[in-house]
C-alpha cells in the first residue's frame, strides 16, 4: 500500500506536509477490505446522498468508483444511491415502512426504495443526520441525541432484517457550517461519537467522512483562507465530494483507492505551480463581550513557497485606532495579534509577505458586529408554519427596544429564561458569509423550532441621509420571519424574502434593531443598508452597545 504525500510536491508545502501525513493515513480502517469482487453496495441517505447518486463521475459515489477502478480494475461492483432530500434518521425510517406496500422513490427517481432493499445488497452504507440538526429534528441535548440514536438503530435492524448485507456500514454526518467550533458541528461531535458507539456494539464499520472532510478543508487552507468544501455550507462541492468517496474507502479497508483518488483530484485542493508562493492565514475572534469598546483577534499565517524555502516577511497593517503586536514576523508560520473598534462596515488588516522579489497580499475584512439574544418564542403569528401575518406577533418588547431601551438587562423572551445579548460577527465559515449585514445564528445558537432573536446596531451618520435597505437571505431553505426598525419606525415586518425599503438615516447615532422568529431549517439574513446618488456609506460608524455621544 503506498503512503505518504502523492507525487513529488512535498518539497513547497512545508509545514502543511503533516497535514497531508494525517490526510493520507488510515482512519477507521478495516483489517482488510470490505468490497469483495462484484459487490452489490446501496447507499441510504438524504440530498447528500442523493448528489452523490446524480452527479455522475465527479460526485463522490462516481468517485468511490473511479477510486477502486484505480487499484482494482475487477471489483466493479454495482453502486445505488437511495438518498431523500431533506431525510432525517426518522423520515428514513417511514421511507423504509411504506416502502412495504406502495412505490417510494427519492431523489433518484429509477431507483424505487422497496425493490431496491428488497434486491439484496452485499454492502448497505447509510450517511444521515444532517437533516437532523439542519431542520432541526433534534435538540442540541443529550436526551435528544440519545432518541436520534435509537431510531438509528432501529433503521440498521430493519435495513439488516430487509436486504440481508454481509457489511453495514455508517458514515458519519459531514460538516454543517465551515467552522468546526459552531453549535450545529458541536452537536454533530456528540452525534458522532455516539454513532461509533452503536457501531461497536453492533460490529458495524465506520466510515470517516466527517474527519475527511475536515481534513481536507485544513489541508486546502494552508494555501488558501477561504478554500472550502461545501457550496452552501451543507451540501458538498467537488472537494467536498471527493472527501466523502476519500472517507468512505478508507473506512472500507480500501486505503490504496483512497490514495490514488486523492493523486488524481489532487488540483482540487492543491495550488497550481502558477498560485505559488501563496500566503493564507485564519482569522479567530477571542473572548469578549458586546460591551467591549475593542475587539480582539488572532491572524495565523502560512507561507506556502514555490520552490525551496526562502525566508520571507510577513507584515500586518490594520486601520487607524487598532493595534497589532507584532507588526511583523518572519517565519513560514507566524501569529499576530490584533485588537480594534468594529466600527466600519468593514475593518480591513492587510497582510504583505515578501521573499526576495516575490511578494503576495491578503485583505482580510471583519465586517461590523451585531448585539444578539436568542431566546424562546411561542410562534404568535404563524399558521401553519408556511404562512405569517406580523400584526399577530407584535410585542411590547418591539416597541421598548425600538426606541432604544432595555439594552443594559437580559432579554425576557415570551417563553423559557431570559437570555443575555452576545456580539455576532459575520465570517466566510457561515451563510451569508462575511457580508456586513448578515447574521447566520448557527454561529451563535442551535436553534429550535419557535425560537426568537433581537438584533441590534448603532449607526453614526454626520449628516441626513437617504438610504436603500436591501434585506436578503442566502439560504437554500429556511423558514422564519423578521421585522426591522429604524429610529423607532417600522421598516418591514413579514416572512423573510428578498426585499428592498427606503429609509433615512439622521444627523447622529441611529438605532438599527431586528427581531426574527425561527420556523425550520435554516436562519440566516442580511439587512445591507445602501447610499443614493453615489453616497458610498464609507463615513458611517458602527457601534454594539448604545452610544453616550458621538466618537466622530
Amino acid at each position: 500500500m503506498k503512503k505518504g504525500f502523492p507525487g513529488n510536491s512535498c518539497r513547497w508545502l512545508g509545514g502543511a506536509f503533516a497535514l497531508w501525513v494525517a490526510l493520507l493515513s488510515p482512519r477507521d480502517a478495516a483489517a482488510e477490505s470490505a468490497i469483495q469482487d462484484g459487490d452489490r453496495i446501496v447507499f441510504v441517505g438524504d440530498s447528500i446522498t442523493g448528489q452523490g447518486a446524480k452527479g455522475g463521475k465527479t460526485a463522490w459515489i462516481g468517485l468511490i468508483g473511479e477510486g477502486l477502478g484505480l487499484v482494482r480494475p475487477n471489483a466493479r461492483p454495482t453502486l445505488i444511491g437511495l438518498g431523500g432530500s431533506g431525510s432525517t434518521v426518522g423520515a428514513w425510517r417511514n421511507h423504509e415502512r411504506n416502502s412495504r406496500t406502495k412505490p417510494v422513490a427519492l431523489d433518484v427517481k429509477e431507483f424505487d426504495v422497496g425493490q431496491t432493499l428488497d434486491a439484496g445488497a452485499e454492502i448497505v452504507i447509510i450517511m444521515l443526520g444532517m437533516n437532523d440538526v439542519l431542520a432541526p429534528a433534534v435538540k442540541g441535548d443529550a436526551e435528544s441525541f440519545d432518541a436520534w440514536l435509537g431510531r438509528y438503530a432501529e433503521l440498521i435492524e430493519a435495513l439488516r432484517a430487509r436486504s440481508h448485507p454481509r457489511v453495514i456500514a455508517v458514515a458519519t454526518v459531514t460538516p454543517c457550517t465551515e467552522d468546526p467550533g459552531s453549535p450545529k458541528n458541536l452537536a454533530l461531535a456528540d452525534m458522532n461519537a455516539r454513532l461509533r458507539k452503536l457501531a461497536s456494539e453492533k460490529g458495524l464499520l465506520v466510515l470517516p467522512t466527517n474527519e475527511a472532510s475536515s481534513e481536507l478543508q485544513a489541508l486546502g487552507r494552508s494555501w488558501q483562507p477561504y478554500f472550502q468544501v461545501t457550496g452552501d455550507l451543507v451540501h458538498p462541492n467537488r472537494a467536498g465530494h471527493l472527501a466523502i468517496a476519500v472517507g468512505m474507502l478508507r473506512g472500507l479497508g480500501e486505503e490504496a483507492a483512497a490514495t490514488r483518488l486523492l493523486e488524481e483530484h489532487a488540483t482540487l485542493y492543491r495550488p497550481a505551480p502558477d498560485k505559488l508562493p501563496a500566503l493564507s492565514y485564519s482569522l479567530t475572534r477571542l473572548a469578549g463581550s458586546v460591551d467591549d469598546d475593542i475587539q480582539r483577534f488572532t491572524i495565523d499565517y502560512q507561507w506556502t513557497p514555490g520552490t525551496a524555502p526562502i525566508e520571507q516577511q510577513v507584515h500586518a497593517s490594520v486601520p487607524q485606532d487598532w493595534k497589532v503586536t507584532p507588526e511583523n514576523v518572519t517565519g513560514m508560520k507566524g501569529r499576530f495579534e490584533i485588537s480594534g473598534p468594529l466600527d466600519r462596515a468593514e475593518n480591513v488588516i492587510t497582510l504583505t509577505a515578501t521573499a526576495g522579489k516575490e511578494t503576495r497580499e491578503q485583505r482580510i475584512a471583519i465586517p461590523a458586529g451585531w448585539r444578539v439574544a436568542v431566546g424562546q418564542g411561542n410562534c404568535d403569528g404563524w399558521k401553519q408554519n408556511t404562512n405569517y401575518d406580523p400584526a399577530k406577533d407584535r410585542k411590547p418588547l418591539d416597541e421598548t427596544l425600538a426606541q432604544g431601551e432595555g439594552f443594559d438587562a437580559p432579554v425576557p423572551f415570551p417563553a423559557g429564561e431570559p437570555a443575555s445579548w452576545q456580539l455576532s460577527v459575520a465570517s466566510q465559515d457561515f451563510t451569508g458569509r462575511n457580508r456586513p449585514g448578515s447574521v447566520d445564528f448557527a454561529s451563535i445558537a442551535f436553534f429550535n423550532y419557535g425560537q426568537q432573536a433581537y438584533g441590534a446596531r448603532w449607526i453614526y451618520s454626520d449628516r441626513e441621509r437617504p438610504v436603500k435597505m436591501n434585506l436578503s437571505t442566502q439560504t437554500f431553505a429556511g423558514v422564519f420571519s423578521l421585522g426591522v426598525w429604524l429610529n423607532g419606525q417600522s421598516v418591514f415586518a413579514g416572512r423573510m424574502k428578498k426585499e428592498t425599503a427606503s429609509a433615512s438615516l439622521q444627523r447622529g447615532w441611529n438605532l438599527l434593531l431586528f427581531r426574527s422568529t425561527f420556523i425550520q431549517w435554516q436562519w440566516q439574513f442580511a439587512i445591507d443598508l445602501a447610499g443614493r446618488e453615489g453616497d458610498d456609506l464609507a463615513d458611517l460608524r458602527y457601534a454594539t452597545k448604545p452610544p453616550v455621544a458621538p466618537t466622530r
